[in-house]
């Protein structure tokens, strides 16, 4: 009788398990965790990744290890922001938060139950789980478990994955599975554990006490990152895993989540660190290095040990001293010193999670272009602000002085010589660090270029670092390599002085503490915003694959040519992130013409015609030019105005200036001719175009006859631009040619197809475009007169353009150019590299030199007409 009456009272046995939470657990307690969780930072991408699932998927959330704390978080954070939040938790028992009245019915009907079968109630065996996720109910599947792995394993308990798929065979709606991880820190796993690792948990698997005490003391600091999700249908649909045991389906796919949410923590705390120590001796035990140093012994008639030594120094003079924890405490410094010089630092979001989803397959290479010496605090911050680890920054020995070298090689910088030449044996050690900076899973930063653009525009691809790189994925340092172009826009570039001394013909202060603490009068300036733009990853194996190349042994010619092939499609990449700044777009407004004074009427009509091309051509514009082109133009000519590089016409104080006008300062040419330079590389296939059309003189024509015009121009100026390596120039043509139309420049013929007309208005607007080469024109026109003037081999590269230096100087003087910004070091050094290439090396080549002539003078005469 007090059986029946005690089954009657606790009332149907449905949901009556502690695995569940229901949404209403009480005011008081739903208060509280939400009060505890607020300052856990959501992972930024998760609700677009919920919305991304079929509309009646099933949410699973999956985790490593099981953590009440984090299913709390998620059950919390996530009801919050009305995302399907986790209610069953695989393989836990949730009894405190229950409410009391339900405690006492699961309570009731786990009594019950024993009562009738002399045994525990069990959400596997009586279908709650099924019935659960049948229903859609979101739930919560830690991976790893020491005791659920015991009872599974041996005890032959339900495995929840194992189970998952079972229910999947017979349910119609999909099981989607997306891996969480949450971090307490950045800090990667290590070889050496700290004391307090031992007592309170590593970062990477925390204690409880530690959990807490972040919790209260730092909440900031814990973050969420979600993977992407796994369709546990379309996995069983997949042709490899038909026909296979649920056994077998269960095993391997825990094991993808787990080498899933591995790649994923690493992609953000990066690899283990191991002691400087221990790296040392693996690149020196490695069999190449060995078997190189036992050669060198021998063909230098010295002992082994001798040879270690030697190897030894070449490691401590180039590798870094990875720091975490210095790395952390340098991020806090800098981001308050990037706030003091910086008004913003600005960078795609988007780019970002996709570098980060990327990275997980292979080490990162990261290309950027080098404007400046802020380029790589810039970047491994914004890498490190956005839960990636810092790369391993490639810089050149003379940056190695004391006191900085030591904190350089903490943040990841390592070291090398400007040449290799006549050291085969450093090359054979910097090549074995290469390869173990890859086989731990480092990110590498590269400067493609080399060095700083003294100019502005990029410079030619140096690809010796890019060989080494493949040099060590060939020889199995890593399953694969994502390349990432990088370009890095200021509005005002700190470095800016020093490389006009530069071009001008000065000498190049060495980098030394001296120089540096002469560098804190950056503090006293504000250098506008900075604009990191990533571009979209190249993951080699892509390429490989492209090429029919994956598994293929190659030769050292094809590695050499696969080496420029990926460079050009670098070089091109980084040219398509560049971000056009105001300062840059103004600064080719002013200078196109080469006139001293510009009236606001042109100087609008060419801003106008800048804007519509840009905009045409689907171009990456700084924030200040999207939100209204006038208000920026305003900012930037008030902006050049305070710093001397323009003035009003009428502040002349003589009478002689007109008004609403704007007079160029000649000696502050160079400096707006640097800015222009910056975003050049948008312009220049209008440049082209205009040329070639103006060389027609007539007002109607087709775009075939443009293509051999364009074809000249590219190879003229091949050392000042990188050409698209995988579009022809009739490609380019046509699409200018249709952003001409977008712009009125053009109008197609009514009756006759590829033919067009050209507008008076676009008169003056190819005229604009074309003077963008025009620097460049009269630049190779001075180098041929120094060559004219010079017999073969007798040219020290460094009086030669000493030697141009003047002569430009003299020839401007004389009216025989007009440009004051043509008479630049960087363009005479590649006109010289130009000419030699085309077999002009002296005045001996006379005949040669008088058709280059005649072929710029034509050019010239076509812009300043």
């Amino acid at each position: 009788m007090l059986k029946r009456l005690f089954l009657r009272m606790t009332g149907p046995a449905e949901k009556r398990f502690t695995c569940w939470l229901p949404e209403r657990i009480g005011f008081f307690t739903m208060f509280i965790l939400r009060r505890l969780f607020s300052g856990v930072t959501m992972a930024p991408d998760i609700r677009t990744t919920v919305d991304g699932l079929p509309d009646d998927a099933v949410i699973v959330y999956v985790s490593k290890n099981r953590s009440y704390f984090e299913f709390l978080c998620y059950y919390t954070r996530y009801m919050q922001a009305r995302i399907p939040f986790p209610q069953l938790c695989f393989d836990c028992k949730i009894r405190m938060l229950q409410p009391i009245g339900r405690l006492i019915h699961i309570a009731g009907a786990q009594i019950r139950h024993f009562l009738r079968h002399f045994s525990m109630r069990d959400p596997y065996r009586e279908g709650f789980i099924r019935e659960e996720i049948a229903r859609g109910t979101t739930a919560y599947l830690p991976l790893v478990g020491k005791r659920e792995f015991y009872l599974s394993f041996i005890k032959s308990k339900d495995d929840p994955i194992r189970h998952l798929i079972k229910i999947q065979r017979d349910l119609k709606r999909p099981i989607c599975l997306i891996s969480h991880l949450m971090f307490f820190s950045k800090r990667p796993a290590s070889t050496w554990p700290t004391l307090s690792d031992i007592v309170f948990g590593s970062p990477q698997k925390p204690g409880k006490l530690r959990r807490l005490t972040t919790l209260f003391n730092k909440p900031e600091r814990i973050f969420i990152e979600v993977s992407d999700p796994v369709n546990v249908k379309a996995f069983l649909e997949a042709a490899d895993n038909r026909g296979r045991s649920t056994a077998y389906l269960a095993l391997k796919l825990r094991r993808d989540l787990l080498s899933q949410i591995n790649a994923h923590r690493k992609s953000i705390t990066g690899p283990t660190i191991k002691m400087p120590e221990e790296i040392k001796q693996e690149i020196l035990t490695s069999e190449e290095l060995r078997q190189f140093m036992t050669s060198h012994a021998k063909r230098r008639e010295t002992t082994i040990f001798e040879a270690h030594r030697e190897a030894v120094q070449y490691v401590d003079e180039i590798a870094a001293h990875y720091s975490p924890s210095f790395i952390n405490i340098a991020h806090r410094i800098i981001g308050r010193f990037l706030k003091v010089v910086f008004e913003s630092v600005t960078a795609n979001p988007d780019a970002l999670a996709d570098i980060k989803r990327v990275s997980r397959k292979g080490p990162v290479i990261f290309m950027p272009a080098h404007k400046s010496h802020m380029d790589s605090i810039l970047l491994s911050f914004t890498l490190y602000d956005n839960h990636m680890p810092c790369p391993h920054i490639f810089a050149g020995k003379n940056l190695s002085f004391w006191p900085m070298a030591p904190i350089f090689r903490r943040v990841g910088a390592f070291f090398v010589r400007r040449s290799f030449k006549g050291a085969v044996f450093y090359a054979k050690v910097f090549s074995a660090y290469i390869f173990q900076l890859l086989k731990e899973g480092f990110n590498i930063a590269v400067y493609i270029e080399g060095t700083r653009s003294r100019s502005g525009k990029l410079l030619q691809p140096q690809l010796g670092m890019l060989s080494i790189l493949l040099h060590a994925f060939f020889k199995g340092a890593c399953q694969n390599l994502i390349f990432v172009p990088v370009f890095i826009a200021y509005d005002r570039i700190p470095d800016e002085g020093s490389y006009l001394h530069e071009i001008s013909g000065g000498k190049k202060s060495p980098e030394n503490f001296r120089q540096m603490l002469k560098a804190k009068s950056i503090l006293k300036k504000r250098y506008g915003s900075v604009y990191l733009n990533f571009g979209h990853p190249l993951a080699l194996a892509d390429v490989l694959a492209e090429q029919n190349l994956i598994g293929a042994s190659l030769s050292s010619k094809q590695q050499n040519g696969l080496c420029r092939s990926i460079g050009a499609h670098i070089m091109n990449a980084i040219d398509r992130q560049t971000v056009v700044t105001p300062q840059s777009m103004v600064a080719g407004a002013l200078l196109s013409s080469g006139r001293e004074i510009i009236s606001r009427k042109e100087l609008d009509f060419r801003v106008e015609a800048s804007m519509s091309l840009l905009y045409a051509q689907k171009t990456p514009l700084a924030e200040t030019l999207t939100q209204g082109h006038e208000g920026a133009l305003e900012t930037t000519l008030k902006h050049y105005q305070g710093r001397k590089f323009i003035q009003g016409s009428d502040e002349q104080g003589k009478g002689g200036g007109r008004p609403d006008a704007w007079r160029i300062i000649e000696n502050r040419r160079n400096a707006l001719d640097y800015y222009k330079n910056i975003s050049i590389c948008h312009f220049i296939p209008a440049a082209f175009t205009s040329l070639a059309i103006l060389e027609k003189d007539a007002f109607q024509f087709s775009t075939t006859d443009l293509h051999d015009t364009y074809r000249r121009l590219q190879e003229l100026f091949s050392e000042e631009f990188n050409p698209d390596p995988t579009n022809p120039p009739a490609f380019t043509v046509r699409k200018t040619m249709k952003a001409f139309i977008d712009m009125a420049i053009l109008v197609p013929h009514p009756t006759m197809p590829d033919t067009y007309n050209l507008s008076s208005e676009g008169y003056r607007k190819l005229v604009f475009f074309a003077g963008y080469i025009e620097p460049f024109i009269a630049a190779y026109q001075t180098a041929l007169v120094y060559l004219t003037k010079n017999r073969r081999n007798r040219h020290d590269r460094n009086k030669m353009l000493k030697r141009m230096l003047g002569i430009g100087n003299r020839m401007l003087k004389q009216g025989e150019i007009r440009l004051k910004e043509s008479i630049s070091k960087a363009n005479y050094d590649n006109a010289a590299n130009f000419f030699a290439k085309n077999g002009i090396r002296g005045s001996e080549d006379e005949e040669t030199i008088r058709g280059w002539n005649k072929t710029l003078a034509h050019y010239q005469s076509l812009i300043a007409r």
